[in-house]
């Protein structure tokens, strides 16, 4: 096995990165939208495949074409260090032409209060880019979650 190890240092400052590997129906519309998600190129690109090494944060996602019929739920997420970072990226993704499903100002989401930006990609996979700014103790996508994908009917998170 190959490894190249350039990419994944501890002198980098990290030993360890979170591994995501997605199936899409379009290889060229997700790798343009992961591209400008990540702000980056993907490290490789063959015919049906896309990785994306980022070191900011640290995680290899790897996006694999395997068109399917299927709704997907669920979501990803980034989380930053400030509202600010938020912003930033938010308005890098809307000065590439990615659309911002929406912004979220001090929401109460998973036991904390969030800023964050939503965006979809080009298969329906819903991420956010967030900062935690606080406690939310009793919000646990229950009702005292007031975060779009809290859905009141089904008691959790669903996407419209």
């Amino acid at each position: 096995m190959n490894m190249d190890k350039s990419s994944f240092s501890a002198s980098k400052g990290w030993n360890k990165r979170p591994h995501i590997n997605i199936n899409v129906n379009d290889i060229e519309a997700s790798t343009a939208f992961y591209s400008n998600l990540f702000g980056m190129p993907p490290s490789k690109r063959r015919v049906d495949y896309a990785k994306f090494e980022s070191s900011d944060p640290p995680m290899n996602v790897a996006l694999l074409e395997f068109p399917s019929p299927k709704k997907r739920d669920g979501h990803f997420g980034i989380q930053v260090k400030s509202s600010a970072t938020v912003e930033e990226v938010g308005e890098r993704l809307k000065k590439a032409g990615v659309k911002i499903k929406q912004k979220e100002e001090e929401v109460a989401c998973c036991y904390s209060v969030q800023t964050k930006v939503w965006t979809v990609d080009p298969d329906g996979y819903h991420w956010e880019i967030f900062v935690s700014t606080g406690n939310a103790p009793n919000a646990a996508c229950t009702s005292d979650c007031d975060c779009i994908c809290y859905d009141p009917k089904t008691g959790g998170c669903t996407w419209s």
